[in-house]
């Protein structure tokens, strides 16, 4: 049980909150929401490649793709909610 919640963790919520810091600690700067953009692409990219993986049968490629997508909806969440206050 404990490593199915240590791969969650890593999988899942640690990117989203990475996203979601990036984004926070960069709220001062004018161009913040290249983050969110950056973690756009990334997440394009990243389902490219998980839809064409280069060694099949891999889980990698799929893990990577959540990772990304997750931290595009950290950052995203974070710039909303920052966006909300002010």
């Amino acid at each position: 049980m404990g490593q199915i919640i240590l791969n969650w963790l890593a999988v899942l919520f640690l990117p989203l909150l990475l996203g979601a810091a990036m984004r926070a600690a960069c709220r001062r700067f004018s161009k913040a929401w290249l983050i969110t953009a950056a973690g756009a692409l990334l997440s394009a990219v990243t389902w490219f490649t998980a839809c064409h993986p280069p060694i099949l049968g891999s889980e990698l490629y799929g893990l990577r793709t959540i990772q990304a997508v997750s931290l595009t909806f950290g950052s995203l969440a974070a710039g909303l909610a920052l966006r909300l206050k002010k």
